[in-house]
């Protein structure tokens, strides 16, 4: 067609228009100077790699959501930051597919995005409102024609539970016998060498495990079908266009009115397909919902500065309960230990919080450094460099590219083998067979002794075991931003669209308790206040309410709150409580039911952890055999305990006696040999052999929580176990209240070395 633009004059034309929408041109002149070159080469890489319908495609769906307005979102559609290594993209920032500004985090590595041996189209991973999912989807099918727009599928393969629970099912097992294994079941990790091996295993490990399978030999069938195919399921992200339709290249499947791809993600790139990767999130529903709450529009959210004051001292105060990714248990002890002045710090605190720095001492350098306590250990200078915003540790995979470029010479080629290996976990072997060069890299290229060199790598071996990939870290971080800034800029809409989104229990406890502790009243449902969910609400006198909606109150479903809220927008609000027997389906004992919640003086059991503990030590105050409480999680938190990491070797140091009374959240029992195992990889008869007391393998954790915000882990060693175990068996979850008796020691969360316990349950008279 005459005067069509070829894809790259419109990839340019793109370019052109996102430079003027954020306003590069008003920015000062060395900033210009670099964005252009940034612009100049990635554009060189991703059109000599034929990229350009990709990002332009990509680039369509995203600003077609964001600047979406309708009675679904009439504030835009929010799509998170982006995720991934898609972050260090200057380009995909000026196409509006994310909201990372490289210029910011200079620490960002395009290569490790795109670079030049990719032969593949790179991931790019997009967070979006998950009630608005469909919205983006039905856009794309009627841009490109419905019968060339797909959803990858995902093939689910038995593992341990999943295979027990259906064995047990066809077989009619009991359930309490079922529950029995399904309990004790080891878990590992995809890259374990016994990943698929967990039934045997855990039937060899534990008696009461095989008691069961003796009793009930039908269920040896479940170990026949651990790590076999199971089914066909909807991929999470994985949306696909095709240029002709999806059936000329593969078969689909009708599920939930979507068609499903009869391949999985690995097998579209081979198909010539282009996948996007589009994950509903919850979280970008949370700010969906507090967005239209409060008015704010998506360029409001997008224009938050990493620099807020109040959205940083969110996390300096360690108040990050309903903040994405950091309200999880690792983050928030590792949040509170850092206590962050800067958002380069809150970046760091979502790679510290992973497994591998955590337990490799990494983090606990990087809090001792950061606090003054410890120098770094110095390497070379320039590794200091690269290493200088993460106080001298090597947690990202960015940092290794750039050390193996900058210190051992590699080339891009060599670099990306490196990328290779981190990304697949292929273990130390591999990263070996790259330590000649590097070696030989670094005398060359600054003249650093065979012993520093060596020195540097082991390092960097131990680190690409775990290191986390800095992009990540800034997408996660800025979509936490967001969620501190809504927070304490607009408390009461933040808590109201985050209990609408939560379906957990806990979570949901949670919030109601931090919503109270920020003078926010938590409300059961009100008859002129109440919608279908949560709504905020402030009085005349200025009292802050968080009212629940109709949805909240039990035996109440979605369809009646919804015939509710319909009711009232037609009829008006409810004068009386017997108003409600109006609507289908409710009558005069539902009524009084629903009155009975809504008058009720602790309808959500706010105060039922406080009743129980209190209920219980009055109990104590009136014996002698059983010790009083004389600490609570938060003041066992405050006891600052030294992690010795000595030769590389946790030892958990002691610390003062203390008498701790909390409830059980979780019980887990664990096996010392097949922890060492899974770690080392060594083989199960050569640690039994040099164990002391291989006799005594098991042993237990309990999680516990009492009316503070600090969790309370009670470790029962493998030599204490045997004496407790009758105690622990017997603890009814989150009802009974335990008694420790033990000794606060240093290591993970806020731990508790059990001595003695004593099991109450605080609801027998």
């Amino acid at each position: 067609m005459a005067g069509a633009m070829t894809s790259e004059e419109l990839y340019w034309q793109w370019l052109r228009y996102g430079w003027a929408y954020r306003k590069i041109g008003k920015r000062p002149v060395k900033e210009r100077d670099w964005y252009g070159e940034r612009i100049k080469y990635e554009s060189e890489l991703i059109i000599s790699k034929d990229y350009a319908d990709f990002f332009l495609a990509t680039s369509d769906m995203v600003r077609w959501a964001k600047d979406y307005r309708g009675p679904e979102a009439p504030h835009g559609i929010p799509m998170g930051p982006g995720r991934g290594s898609v972050a260090a993209s200057n380009v995909a920032w000026l196409l509006r597919i994310t909201e990372v500004d490289p210029i910011r985090y200079p620490n960002l590595l395009f290569e490790r995005f795109i670079d030049v041996t990719r032969q593949d189209p790179p991931d790019i991973d997009l967070d979006i409102s998950d009630e608005h999912r469909y919205l983006v989807r039905d856009y794309m099918a009627r841009r490109y024609g419905s019968d060339c727009v797909g959803t990858v599928a995902n093939f689910v393969r038995y593992r341990g539970k999943n295979s027990l629970a259906d064995v047990a099912r066809v077989y009619n097992v009991p359930s309490y016998a079922k529950e029995i294994v399904s309990n004790l079941i080891i878990e590992r990790s995809g890259g374990d060498s016994r990943f698929d091996a967990s039934l045997v295993d855990t039937v060899d490990l534990f008696p009461a495990a095989r008691e069961v399978f003796d009793t009930y030999p039908d269920l040896w069938n479940a170990v026949r079908l651990e790590g076999n195919m199971r089914g066909m399921s909807v991929h999470a992200a994985g949306l696909i266009v095709t240029p002709t339709p999806i059936t000329d290249i593969c078969a689909i499947y009708d599920r939930e009115g979507r068609s499903i791809l009869s391949i999985d993600k690995y097998d579209v790139d081979d198909a010539g397909m282009l996948k996007m990767d589009l994950l509903g999130l919850s979280t970008m529903g949370v700010i969906a919902n507090c967005l239209e709450m409060t008015g704010l529009t998506l360029e409001d959210l997008y224009a938050i500065p990493d620099d807020d004051p109040s959205a940083l001292e969110v996390f300096k105060r360690g108040d990050v309960v309903g903040l994405f990714q950091y309200e999880g248990r690792a983050t928030r002890l590792i949040n509170r230990d850092v206590s962050p002045d800067n958002f380069g710090e809150v970046i760091d605190i979502n790679a510290l919080s992973r497994p591998g720095p955590l337990f490799s001492g990494t983090t606990a350098e990087y809090v001792d450094v950061k606090h003054g306590r410890r120098d770094p250990e110095r390497y070379h200078e320039v590794v200091g460099r690269i290493t200088a915003h993460t106080k001298g540790q090597i947690i990202y995979q960015e940092q290794i590219l750039q050390i193996v470029k900058e210190v051992g010479d590699f080339d891009w080629t060599h670099a990306v083998e490196i990328r290779r290996i981190i990304s697949k976990k292929m273990g130390e072997a591999a990263f070996d067979v790259n330590k000649e060069r590097f070696m030989e890299g670094a005398a060359r290229l600054h003249n650093i002794s065979p012993e520093t060199a060596d020195r540097i790598w082991k390092r960097l071996v131990t680190s690409g075991t775990y290191a986390f990939v800095y992009a990540h870290s800034v997408s996660y971080a800025i979509l936490a931003l967001w969620c501190a800034w809504l927070k304490s800029h607009t408390p009461l809409e933040f808590y109201a669209a985050h209990l609408a989104k939560t379906d957990d229990k806990e979570a949901r406890f949670r919030l109601m308790r931090d919503a109270m502790q920020h003078d926010i009243q938590v409300s059961p449902p009100r008859l002129k206040v109440s919608q279908r969910s949560w709504t905020p609400h402030r009085t005349k006198t200025g009292e802050q309410l968080l009212v629940a909606g109709w949805r909240e109150i039990p035996g109440i479903g979605q369809i009646t709150s919804i015939n509710i809220e319909e009711d009232v927008k037609e009829n008006g609000p409810f004068k009386h409580w017997s108003d409600m027997e109006r609507i289908h389906g409710i009558g005069p004992k539902t009524v009084e039911k629903i009155q009975e919640f809504a008058t009720s003086d602790d309808p959500f059991e706010l105060k039922l952890t406080g009743r129980r503990l209190n209920r219980v030590k009055k109990w104590i105050a009136k014996q002698s055999v059983v010790p009083f409480p004389n600490h609570t999680g938060d003041s066992l938190a405050a006891i600052r305990m030294e992690d010795d990491r000595t030769a590389g070797k946790r030892k958990f140091q002691k610390g003062p006696h203390v008498v701790y009374a909390g409830i059980v959240r979780e019980r887990a029992y664990q096996d010392a040999a097949e922890n060492q195992r899974s770690r080392s990889g060594e083989e199960m008869e050569d640690i039994l052999a040099e164990m002391y007391r291989p006799d005594l393998l098991k042993y237990c954790s309990l999680r516990c929580y009492d009316e503070s915000d600090e969790e309370i882990y009670l470790r029962i060693n493998r030599f204490v176990f045997p004496r407790l175990r009758r105690f622990v068996d017997s603890i009814q979850i989150n009802r009974d209240v335990v008694i420790c008796s033990g000794y606060r020691i240093a290591g993970f969360g806020t731990p508790v070395l059990a001595d003695k316990i004593w099991v109450i349950d605080p609801d027998d008279e």
